[in-house]
């Protein structure tokens, strides 16, 4: 069973954010690869996050082999965005969905 998770975080600082991000992870992941509107994040062989900065929103999706790795996942990242946006009131709300 794999598990897709999606979130879209309503921000003027989407391309910001996934910046920061990125940069911080590419320490811990160095096969991540990004650019000023989209990075690819492979946790593990079998978890990645991928984000995309729009215009007015950071859109991120998980993909994980199982609900716990997702909501592990999700928390994971939920912390390290509220830590770079602490100015902001930030919205996070993830929707999961089973894949074949």
């Amino acid at each position: 069973m794999t598990i897709r998770s999606r979130a879209i975080i309503e921000t003027e600082n989407a391309g910001k954010y996934l910046q920061q991000l990125a940069k911080h992870w590419s320490h811990k992941f160095p096969d991540l690869t990004f650019n000023e509107k989209e990075a690819h994040i492979p946790f593990s062989d079998d978890v990645t996050v991928d984000m995309f900065a729009e215009t007015n929103s950071l859109v991120v999706q998980i993909v994980s082999p199982n609900e716990f790795e997702a909501i592990k996942i999700e928390g994971i990242f939920d912390q390290h965005l509220l830590r770079f946006a602490f100015k902001e009131q930030l919205s996070i709300e993830w929707h999961r969905e089973t894949l074949a």
